[in-house]
């Protein structure tokens, strides 16, 4: 195919041909850009700027400028091959006249594509790093509060570290800039976070390959980090003791403020009494009402937030004691009322704060190390994900199967799964009977 460079103005085009001629580039007097002479798929012949003084890139947009513009014409550009269009010959530019060029022939066949696929009747559908992960978090309404929240915190912060680049075309990320996002959280973040993040961007980039925005993702060989589990454990029995003690006072603290306070001191040791006996995490034991508990029946009931896994758990008996003494008549009444609702990170610094008490973890001072919010923290050997833990190992060491341990914590294994593992209320209450009295 020859490609003419005329450097004549062409003042009058013809509106009409019975045979159409190839596309050609041309100069035009007082303007520093080549333009493209082509026929749209109407029939009409077109003069367009390529936007660029570069002749070489300006035979090669003109080139996918006719290629679209047949392909329309013959009803066969659908969006897929109009951004695959797009996609190939912003990547043979950019291989040869660097990322600039590249980008700046992006929003010039952009412009052409999309009008080629309106005329014949379509529209096309394209998006930048940012609106593609705003509307895949958008349209992800199956996932619990609790994991549309982690979604938004894993977006934010790849986008954040993109920086300008996060508007620029979903085509245009490569696997490196996931790797270096990758290698950067690993300096702000616990390993474990950083992997989440990862399998996050790997499941909005493999949604965008489903609906054809990219032909690979690129986060698919980007590999997760290895966490050492080996630094986390259960509290002790005299750590527990230390720490319930710390809670049976934590109401000696308050101000007499005329106003009545919820009772801290009893929020907190039915907050440690969930953890240990149900394994239940932090937010799901904060957000427990009445509506959960049937103290007739000494049974718990609830839909786990992180999971959204239906959790049904006999009450062991020093629990249920517990809760006896707490009882209310409105269901929807949380058992914690101070501490329901609160974002769990608050939650996990105000225990954390109770471990430093009494005398399990350092203190913190609380004050600005100029790192901002997203520092990577030291994470401890405990935290009030011990409880779980110890429901777990106390489970174990009292000769209950590790099917039933896991039914009741919510563990799941390839080998035991909700879908063939069926673990009955007796077994399952045999097993909590079996768990210590930490409460004297």
């Amino acid at each position: 195919m020859t490609y003419v460079i005329d450097l004549t103005p062409l003042d009058v085009i013809p509106w009409r041909y019975t045979k159409l001629p190839m596309a050609s580039i041309h100069k035009i007097k007082g303007k520093p850009n080549y333009f493209c002479a082509f026929y749209n798929p109407e029939g009409f012949r077109r003069l367009k700027t390529t936007g660029t003084d570069n002749v070489q890139i300006a035979r090669t947009i003109c080139v996918n400028i006719e290629r679209a513009s047949i392909l329309a014409r013959e009803n066969k550009l659908s969006n897929e091959k109009g951004l695959k269009l797009i996609r190939e010959t912003c990547t043979a530019i950019g291989e040869t006249h660097g990322k600039l060029a590249a980008d700046r022939a992006h929003n010039i066949l952009k412009g052409y594509v999309e009008e080629f696929i309106k005329i014949a009747g379509g529209e096309l559908e394209s998006y930048t790093v940012r609106t593609w992960l705003d509307s895949w978090l958008a349209s992800r309404t199956d996932a619990s509060k609790a994991t549309q929240l982690e979604y938004r915190r894993a977006k934010d912060l790849f986008l954040e570290f993109l920086g300008a680049r996060a508007d620029r075309p979903l085509t245009t990320l490569q696997p490196k800039q996931v790797e270096e996002f990758k290698l950067k959280l690993v300096e702000r973040v616990a390993p474990s976070t950083v992997n989440k993040a990862i399998k996050i961007m790997k499941a909005a980039f493999n949604n965008a390959v489903a609906k054809r925005q990219l032909e690979f993702s690129p986060a698919e060989h980007v590999t997760t980090i290895e966490v050492d589990e080996t630094n986390r454990r259960p509290f002790t029995d005299d750590e527990l003791k230390k720490l319930l003690s710390v809670i049976d006072h934590l109401d000696d603290k308050k101000s007499d403020d005329k106003e009545p306070k919820a009772s801290l001191s009893t929020e907190w040791r039915t907050m440690v009494l969930l953890g240990f006996y149900t394994g239940l995490r932090l937010g799901d034991c904060a957000n427990l009402t009445w509506k959960h508990i049937e103290l007739q029946n000494s049974t718990l009931n609830v839909e786990t937030e992180k999971t959204s896994r239906r959790q049904i758990l006999p009450l062991a008996e020093p629990l249920n004691r517990h809760l006896q003494k707490l009882a209310g008549d409105i269901p929807d009444a949380p058992l914690c009322p101070s501490l329901c609702g609160k974002a769990t990170p608050l939650l996990s610094n105000q225990f954390y704060d109770i471990m430093a008490t009494a005398g399990l973890v350092e203190k913190r001072n609380h004050k600005s190390k100029g790192k901002g919010r997203d520092a990577k923290r030291d994470t401890g050997q405990i935290s009030f994900h011990s409880l779980r833990h110890n429901c777990t190992s106390a489970l174990k060491s009292s000769g209950v199967s590790d099917s039933v341990a896991m039914d009741i914590v919510g563990h799941e294994t390839v080998s035991v799964s909700r879908s063939y593992t069926k673990i009955d209320d007796t077994a399952k209450r045999a097993a909590i009977n079996k768990l210590p009295d930490i409460t004297k």
